[in-house]
């Protein structure tokens, strides 16, 4: 057996010392690591949970117009609910007796805006009828309240909804549409035809 001198203990003792500092310190970068993860993760949950509910409230409107045919092909479904609902409540259409299809469209678009304005942060909707809706996300950089009503002609028979809400951490109301998605608020955009 050999032994070891003094001087060489410690040596081997600073040598553990800083292989247990670097391993300490490697741990640490790796735990951040997956703090961050964890965080992007909730992120993306989160914004994905509300794409979704957008999804949700546009087919949602697409159905009513669907059936309320008459209504529909009239283009009496068209509104932008920017700062306040659209529509008339109407609790006649909740009852046998029923409404007439202009009625029920008004009843509809109220309780629709009714949903929107529940369901995301600061939404706010938009409906019109547009004969060459654009597939250019572009279109609709800056700000929703102009540009979005702007895109659409009026006519044809394609009804165009845009939802928009505010995706900003702090959750401040402003709405602003551009090419960066790490700026850039909530807008999904559906085009059918009742």
């Amino acid at each position: 057996m050999s032994r070891v001198s003094g001087a060489s203990r410690k040596h081997l003792k600073g040598f553990n010392l800083i292989e247990n500092l670097i391993t300490l310190f490697v741990l640490s970068v790796g735990l951040l690591g997956v703090a961050g993860m964890q965080a992007m993760a909730l992120k993306t949950h989160q914004t994905s949970r509300e794409y979704g509910q957008a999804l949700a409230l546009a087919q949602g409107l697409a159905d009513r117009v669907r059936a309320n045919t008459e209504a529909g092909y009239a283009g009496q479904y068209q509104f932008n609910i920017s700062g306040g609902s659209a529509g008339v409540e109407n609790s006649d259409c909740l009852i046998t007796a029923g409404c007439t299809p202009q009625e029920l469209a008004d009843h509809d678009l109220w309780e629709w805006s009714q949903s929107v304005a529940r369901t995301l942060p600061y939404a706010e909707g938009y409906v019109c009828l547009d004969s060459s809706p654009s597939q250019d996300p572009a279109d609709y950089y800056g700000d929703p309240d102009s540009v979005i009503p702007g895109s659409c002609d009026g006519t044809g028979d394609t009804y165009v909804i845009h939802i928009v809400w505010d995706m900003d951490p702090d959750r401040d109301g402003n709405i602003t549409l551009t090419s960066n998605p790490s700026e850039s608020d909530g807008h999904l955009v559906m085009a059918f035809e009742p």
